[in-house]
């Protein structure tokens, strides 16, 4: 099959569904600008049919009786599948996404394995508790899987997202309806089908593919669905939580960010420097945890700066097979565009471009992608816009700050609340430092470290709830809780 052949569709109840005729839209190699194949779009029978294959597959005497020890299991067969078959899916990241390859083989592939081990071992790890209360009861609390998850995928890590949404919901014993982007279907889709091939009940896992926001209302407001699990934008965030009040569903939301990474004069400065320009240009910027402000102490910032030139000439930008590259494409051409005009802004709003953003070279092949140079930002000036707004591209804005105080009123300035990064050498710092920044994750003297196990609660405008970890796995359970009555001479109730 050659690679414009590609075609992609719903996969329900463990197999390829055709959905009725609701277009198509071109699936789209960033890399190269050139379309690689097509995905089917789901017209609103289909999404139904997949919603009610979850709800059914989930009341299944075969699920029901599905153990916590044994969905583990399927867990650790999954990523065994996963792992046998990372080639296919590295190809499929690379066609869909232009991701470099070393970041796929070296990172990405690998956290998804680690996924699936993790929420195996927690399946049956989940503990309810038992009360003695006054009065002759006994208290039972316990935690029951919601019954059919809508997980909506963004694209900027579409396998490891999948992974991320259907690992915890699996091992709580719920099915789920995966929504992969528009943008990056592929690899969802092959996983949808790996689950399957794993041995999980048809149905338990459903893809379906098209248009986000078509796609996304229907599974929300699908009586059915009872949780929700959204990575994306903080607006598309805000309309999936007004949607769901409607029915009161559960929500989690992982959105944006606007992270900043804090050097003091006593970092190490050149571990800080590599630090920074990793989390700003990895996946060309598109990593909402990703530190796209860069707080250095005053005293430090000449030759911090002399730190970040030396470094960002090293960057290789380019071919995503070569795996000396560590910067490939934008997602999309629209997304290089707003990177494009927020660089441009910049520039009007007084900043200068300090290192970076050189012309690039490219090869024939790839002179029709959507290539954006890596650019670090000097004079920028906290309430601004670029300060302020997250761009999702990969672009660096460095600030100065003379106390500990104005750093952490800088980077707590803006509306998100995601992720930090804190370099000193000042243990007793770094501990304030941690208590007072508002952000769900903080990462001291490292970057982008600790997964799975960590929980990552995202605070303010950058979302609810909480991924990863066993509040993870929790946050795809709801309470119950019963009373029971051990003596007959205890009060029917309210002591009458």
């Amino acid at each position: 099959m050659k690679k414009s052949d590609l075609r992609v569709g719903p996969v329900i109840s463990g197999r390829e569904f055709k959905s009725r005729d609701a277009g198509f839209l071109d699936v789209i190699n960033p890399a190269t600008g050139r379309a690689i194949g097509r995905q089917a779009c789901c017209d609103p029978a289909t999404i139904g049919r997949a919603v009610e294959s979850s709800a059914a597959a989930f009341r299944s005497a075969e699920w029901q009786n599905t153990t916590p020890a044994a969905r583990g299991r399927l867990l650790l067969t999954i990523a065994e599948l996963l792992e046998r078959r990372d080639g296919e899916f590295i190809e499929l990241e690379l066609l869909d996404t232009g991701k470099p390859v070393s970041q796929l083989k070296g990172g990405e592939l690998p956290l998804a394995a680690s996924l699936l081990r993790f929420y195996a071992g927690a399946a049956d790890k989940i503990e309810g508790s038992v009360k003695n209360t006054e009065g002759g009861f006994f208290s039972i609390s316990t935690w029951e899987p919601y019954g059919v998850v809508a997980g909506i995928l963004p694209w900027n890590y579409p396998l490891v997202n999948a992974v991320m949404k259907v690992a915890p919901a699996i091992a709580a014993g719920n099915a789920i309806v995966l929504k992969p982007s528009a943008e990056t279907p592929l690899s969802t889709v092959a996983f949808g089908k790996l689950c399957m091939d794993a041995g999980l009940p048809a149905g338990i896992v459903n893809v379906v593919t098209g248009k986000g926001s078509q796609i996304g209302n229907a599974l929300v407001s699908h009586p059915r669905v009872g949780k929700i699990s959204f990575t994306g934008s903080t607006s598309v965030g805000q309309a999936i939580q007004k949607l769901a009040a409607d029915q009161l569903k559960a929500v989690n939301l992982e959105c944006g960010g606007k992270n900043a990474i804090i050097v003091f004069a006593d970092a190490d400065l050149e571990r800080a420097a590599q630090a920074a320009l990793i989390s700003a240009f990895i996946n060309a910027g598109q990593l909402c945890v990703s530190c796209s402000r860069l707080l250095v102490e005053r005293s430090i910032e000449k030759p911090f700066a002399e730190c970040l030139r030396a470094r960002i000439r090293k960057i290789v930008v380019g071919d995503p097979r070569d795996s000396k590259t560590l910067v490939g494409p934008m997602i999309t051409r629209a997304q290089h565009e707003i990177a494009t005009a927020a660089l441009d802004r910049a520039l009007r709003e007084g900043c200068n471009i300090i290192a970076g953003h050189k012309p690039l070279k490219l090869g024939r092949e790839l002179s029709k992608g959507f290539w954006f140079a890596p650019a670090i930002l000097g004079n920028v000036r906290p309430g601004t816009k670029t300060h302020n707004d997250e761009i999702f591209g990969p672009v660096l804005a460095m600030l100065p700050f003379d106390t500990e105080e104005q750093a952490v009123r800088i980077s707590n300035s803006v509306a998100y609340g995601l992720s930090g990064s804190v370099w000193t050498a000042d243990g007793e710092r770094a501990l304030r430092m941690v208590k007072a920044l508002d952000t769900g994750i903080i990462w001291v003297n490292t970057m982008l470290t600790g997964y799975p196990e960590i929980p990552v609660p995202p605070h303010r405008m950058s979302g609810t709830g909480v991924e990863l970890g066993m509040e993870g796995l929790l946050a795809y359970c709801k309470r119950k809780s019963a009373v029971l009555g051990y003596d007959s001479r205890a009060p029917v109730g309210w002591n009458l």
